[in-house]
């Protein structure tokens, strides 16, 4: 056998991560966020410094709504610090959409 043979046997196929764009996490909202997050909400890259603070809270304020979508960090299956928007919360002085 010659290395080309060996060379052409098939490579394990890699899952594609499932991408999506944030949505503001008010069910009366939905709008869309300028970050990008999986299934569980983990930010895909992890833009957590970004977020404004209000003492020790973290969150993604909501152009329509004024929301807040809350960060919070997050430890993976392998045991890698991450982040991901868990809940959202009125703005101050907003009751919501």
């Amino acid at each position: 056998m010659t290395s080309a043979t060996m060379d052409a046997s098939p490579k394990p196929a890699r899952k594609a991560p499932d991408i999506q764009v944030l949505h503001c996490l008010n069910p009366e909202c939905r709008a869309l966020l300028a970050y990008e997050v999986d299934s569980d909400n983990v930010l895909y890259v992890d833009l957590e410094w970004t977020a404004n603070s209000d003492g020790a809270l973290r969150y993604f304020p909501c152009p329509k709504c004024h929301g807040r979508n809350i960060v919070e960090a997050w430890q993976s299956e392998h045991g890698k610090l991450k982040h991901r928007v868990t809940r959202w919360q009125p703005g101050e002085g907003h009751g919501g959409a």
